[in-house]
């Protein structure tokens, strides 16, 4: 009876052994299961997550590529506006479109003055004229403005030499032409900035005629007056902060035909300053090429990289 209950006791004990084993066996197994779902999961999720970051990457950039379409298109629709409206403006002043802007000596000398003298008569009826309006108009106010500008010329070199000379050249303008006569200039300026390009252009052609059209009855600086201004605004430190105070097209356009002015200079051996052209083309090509809204950008920018050529040599 003793060895049968110990035999039973035994198998007993065996069960339970085993029965642990199972469980233990069991419960590493279901741990070892949990920890690599777990970490299955982890790597699911981190590989969601790098997908949905690289599409969200994806449809960013593809956001970014529309945006810069649509901000093209815009601005490529307010350029026709622009453009529409300012072939609207010229017409009303000069009349049926002919070719209102030329770089070349050989426009014809009664188109040039027909535009010039019509501008001219379109000045007289706009209020900025002030007293002029009822004295003379604006021939009288280009005559005024051309003797005082070439009565007394702007320092080219010395104005660091002591600040009363600085001084002088910082406010040459206002001190010779006159707070009337500066203010219709600045109100000019403002007020026909649409079509500034055009009126600068026809201007600056007709008075670089020359001898090739002679019969002017305009009177307007000479080329040795037009050199002494263009150095002051390019070379001075009085002409280029005077410039840095106005509209930056008004900036760009000045400083461009300074640029001619001086090459017209060297042309016809009158540059008596020595002035080097070759920085101040480059400063005009980059400044004309990142301003914006400008009608004539494309025959600047030729225009420029010709005069680059002729003194690379």
């Amino acid at each position: 009876m003793v060895c049968l209950s110990r035999m039973s006791n035994q198998k007993g004990t065996g069960r339970m052994n085993r029965s642990i084993k199972v469980l233990i066996t069991v419960l590493i197994t279901g741990m070892i299961l949990f920890m690599g779902f777990t970490q299955i999961r982890k790597w699911h999720r981190a590989g969601i997550a790098r997908v949905l970051s690289e599409e969200k990457a994806a449809c960013d950039g593809a956001i970014a590529l529309l945006n810069a379409d649509l901000e093209s298109i815009k601005n490529e629709l307010a350029q026709i506006k622009d453009t529409e409206e300012y072939e609207r403006r010229v017409s009303e002043i000069f009349g049926e479109k002919t070719d209102y802007f030329s770089f070349g000596e050989d426009s014809n000398c009664n188109d040039l003055a027909l535009q010039v003298q019509t501008f001219l008569k379109y000045m007289e009826q706009q209020d900025y004229m002030g007293s002029y309006k009822g004295r003379g108009g604006s021939q009288k106010l280009l005559g005024d403005i051309t003797k005082r500008l070439t009565r007394s010329t702007p320092m080219l070199a010395g104005e660091l030499e002591d600040l009363i000379r600085l001084i002088q050249n910082v406010t040459h303008l206002y001190r010779n032409l006159g707070k009337e006569r500066v203010n219709i200039l600045k109100n000019l300026l403002k007020s026909e900035s649409d079509i500034i390009e055009t009126v600068m252009a026809i201007f600056y052609v007709y008075m670089s005629s020359g001898d090739r059209c002679p019969d002017k009855n305009i009177q307007l600086p000479s080329l040795e007056i037009r050199y002494q201004y263009a150095g002051y605004f390019l070379n001075t430190l009085a002409g280029r902060s005077y410039l840095l105070r106005r509209d930056s097209k008004i900036r760009v356009l000045v400083s461009y035909y300074a640029v001619l002015t001086i090459d017209m200079a060297n042309d016809e051996m009158l540059n008596t300053s020595g002035i080097d052209i070759r920085p101040f083309i480059d400063h005009s090509f980059y400044e004309i090429g990142n301003q914006k809204g400008l009608i004539y950008r494309g025959p600047y920018l030729e225009k420029l990289t010709g005069l680059r050529a002729k003194y690379s040599m």
